[in-house]
């Protein structure tokens, strides 16, 4: 009987926490970020995208057109450039194995996400490194992100590339919540090693 009384005591207790957890979102969205970044916090690591696990795509509102850059897009790639330099959009567009999807609402490019197909020499022929995702602040949260990167997961079937991965920081919430959202899975990275080729 005892029994029976604390389980019905601890059952009302996990239904008045379920009550305040709803009735407060922003308390609900903290608790998920903080056992989000406990689980990560003892290890960098990757994201895993399995390609062809990637929901369907998600728009960004009916405004938003997503569209491949090509070569004679160099002035969108520039207008991105936010930070270190304009970089060489000549030859990011130029690379066929350069895959960068830009969204628009309008003519504005409010979003983008670069990827390299990276040949392999063993195992699949080639695996996709999806090396930037972003989205201007102005039009975050609308899921223009997620639509990118299940756009790029067609694009990468039609090339018969099966696997991609995306490196980030344990502590970058948004981030891995986008690619846990789009059917990402993690594995430790225990070392990165950067290298500069610059003269000193």
């Amino acid at each position: 009987m005892r029994r029976l009384a604390a389980a019905a005591r601890g059952a009302r207790r996990v239904r008045d926490l379920r009550r305040t957890l709803l009735r407060h979102p922003l308390l609900l969205q903290l608790l998920v970020l903080l056992l989000v970044l406990d689980a990560r916090s003892l290890s960098r690591h990757a994201i895993l995208l399995v390609l062809d696990e990637v929901p369907g795509q998600e728009t960004g509102g009916p405004e938003i057109a997503i569209r491949l850059l090509a070569s004679g897009d160099e002035n969108v790639v520039r207008e991105l450039a936010a930070y270190d330099g304009p970089g060489d959009p000549d030859a990011v567009l130029a690379d066929p194995r350069t895959l960068m999807l830009v969204a628009f609402d309008g003519e504005r490019p409010v979003g983008f996400v670069l990827a390299h197909e990276l040949p392999r020499r063993h195992g699949d022929r080639a695996k996709l490194f999806v090396y930037e995702v972003d989205v201007v602040e102005s039009h975050q949260r609308r899921g223009i992100a997620k639509a990118l990167l299940a756009r790029l997961a067609e694009l990468a079937r039609e090339r018969g590339i099966r696997t991609g991965f995306v490196l980030t920081e344990p502590d970058n919430g948004p981030a891995n919540a986008l690619y846990r959202s789009a059917g990402g899975a993690t594995e430790t990275v225990t070392v990165q090693w950067e290298f500069s080729y610059e003269d000193d």
